[in-house]
């Protein structure tokens, strides 16, 4: 299943990410419940306009960004299998080479079409694949802030990120098992409900809105 994932990801037509160039762009960084579509649901896409600045580009899908993966579900999955599916990227973006090189080239495009500033929020493992593509890149391009939401994994390498902003909910208990880094803000919030919540929507909009560093 890595290998198979991995090289659909390799074999990607670079004019087919939905990644124009833009000089600041907000993007979501999560693991993919479904390998058929990236397409975000309401609540994230609502989320992503609540909290961008003025003059940021919004791309209005998820990880990998790419057109082909843009369609909607055509069903809602099951907790438990997005669970599951969430679990392999996370194993993969650790321990398959195929898979991190896959994951690296398509971040490094993200940065290369990215002039100025670039806003990341990441949902659960969305850290740990952050962490093994940035620590796999050069420390080169635009400045990089992420907003780390409900984190399960690794903190990405010392001195790649302008700034960070981690949130776990109170009633995280998932986050709390996998997250062993600093945490600065603790919403009422449990680790599906980030989203909806607006102590997050109001931490993070205020953190992306701080001035360059």
């Amino acid at each position: 299943m890595a290998e198979a994932y991995a090289h659909r990801l390799a074999r990607l037509d670079p004019a087919g990410f939905l990644l124009p160039h833009a000089a600041r762009r907000l993007c979501l960084l999560t693991g993919q419940s479904d390998f058929a579509t990236s397409a975000l649901a309401a609540d994230k896409l609502a989320f992503l306009a609540r909290v961008a600045p003025a003059e940021t580009l919004v791309t209005p899908v998820g990880f990998p960004w790419h057109a082909a993966f843009a369609a909607p579900a055509a069903k809602p999955v099951p907790i438990v299998m997005a669970s599951v599916r969430n679990a392999r990227q996370w194993i993969w973006a650790r321990r398959n080479s195929l898979y991190r090189d896959a994951l690296a080239e398509i971040v490094a495009t993200l940065i290369a079409r990215t002039e100025q500033r670039l806003l990341l929020v990441t949902g659960s493992c969305g850290v740990d694949l952050l962490a093994d593509a940035l620590g796999r890149l050069p420390a080169s391009g635009p400045e990089i802030r992420a907003a780390i939401v409900g984190p399960a994994g690794r903190m990405p390498p010392a001195g790649r990120l302008a700034g960070r902003l981690v949130v776990q909910g109170r009633r995280d208990t998932w986050s709390r098992m996998l997250w062993r880094g600093p945490v600065d803000v603790r919403p009422d919030c449990g680790h599906l409900g980030y989203y909806e919540d607006d102590a997050t929507r109001a931490a993070i909009a205020a953190f992306f809105a701080e001035p360059r560093s």
